[in-house]
């Protein structure tokens, strides 16, 4: 009776044979549903311009620990996969009754339908960056999209190739733009992912009726203003008195007194204190005396007695001025 085998586990290589027309692609660990034993099954893709016929390699298998529990080469015979085309999957390779941890393949010689033999042991292997995971609900909208399922990777460009969406990696030496594995293709899914991206930023942002908005108070047009001395004894308006404190009122009082000098000084208030202020700006001196109510001023009966008689003397000067005119006529 006829086993059938599941598929346990699979994983992608992590690097690639510089170069070379032949690369390995992933290994995948089958189940038996009868016997439970562990099938190793190598899967590679020809990216040269003829089809391949036939290909010998050596691979190495290791347990979870890093043991090797198995070193063999192994020939596929009997192929004609054309370029871009995946095969060996359907060859087990080796079969363990205990779980294996990871693979190890070297390429050692590719036969072309031309009946050339290559050398694939000149190839070097290069390791590669892990693709990039994408969240599971934007994973799941770029495979709706699309499409295609299984796209679970950020497609991106690298020095050494291409991931695609899906995992494959497409290195520099296999031309063109489409996945090999899943058919989608590398411009189409990036300008899809990132037209995706923008929109959930977008539905991320706020609209803009709904932004909070910052008031800002209207500019009043400028007014002509009337300058209107300030009282004696009140500090300019336009002038920022400092606070008062208790230890330094004395400094207080000196900077107020300082700017009086300066123009920022408060107008006095009745003629005595204007006469003050004036003498002390303009170095004007005058002597005053003081009289009270009852006594007047001497210098007010001098006006007092020229008002009185300078109209009948300024009289009689006229007329001996008009005798005067008449007699030497």
């Amino acid at each position: 009776m006829e086993e059938n085998f599941d598929l346990l586990a699979q994983s992608r290589a992590n690097y690639y044979t510089k170069g070379s027309p032949i690369q390995f692609v992933k290994v995948e660990l089958l189940k038996g549903d009868q016997s439970g034993d562990i099938a190793v099954c190598l899967s590679f893709k020809n990216i040269s311009s003829q089809p391949v016929t036939g290909l010998l390699v050596e691979f190495k298998c290791k347990d979870r620990t890093g043991t090797v529990v198995c070193q063999d080469r192994f020939e596929y015979q009997g192929l004609n996969a054309a370029n871009g085309q995946i095969f060996g999957s359907d060859d087990a390779v080796y079969i363990s009754q205990s779980p294996v941890g990871s693979v190890e393949v070297d390429l050692l010689q590719a036969y072309l339908a031309d009946g050339t033999a290559l050398d694939l042991t000149g190839y070097v292997r290069t390791r590669l960056p892990a693709p990039k995971k994408l969240p599971e609900d934007l994973a799941r909208k770029l495979s709706e999209r699309t499409g295609k399922e299984g796209l679970q990777f950020v497609p991106q460009v690298l020095d050494q190739g291409w991931y695609c969406a899906c995992g494959a990696f497409h290195p520099r030496e296999e031309s063109g733009v489409w996945c090999s594995e899943c058919g989608s293709d590398r411009i189409l899914l990036q300008n899809t992912l990132s037209s995706m991206l923008q929109a959930a930023q977008t539905a991320q942002q706020p609209a803009a009726d709904q932004q909070p908005t910052r008031m800002v108070p209207p500019v009043r047009p400028e007014e002509p203003t009337r300058a209107v001395p300030p009282l004696r004894n009140q500090p300019d308006p336009s002038y920022d008195v400092p606070p008062l404190h208790p230890d330094e009122e004395d400094d207080a009082d000196m900077t107020l007194a300082d700017d009086r000098g300066r123009g920022h000084y408060s107008a006095p208030r009745g003629y005595k204190a204007a006469r003050d202020l004036y003498e002390e700006e303009d170095g004007y001196e005058e002597e005053y005396e003081e009289y009270d109510d009852e006594e007047m001023d001497p210098r007010d009966v001098i006006a007092e007695k020229i008002i009185r008689w300078a109209p009948p003397i300024t009289a009689v000067l006229c007329a001996i001025v008009a005798l005067i005119g008449f007699l030497l006529a």
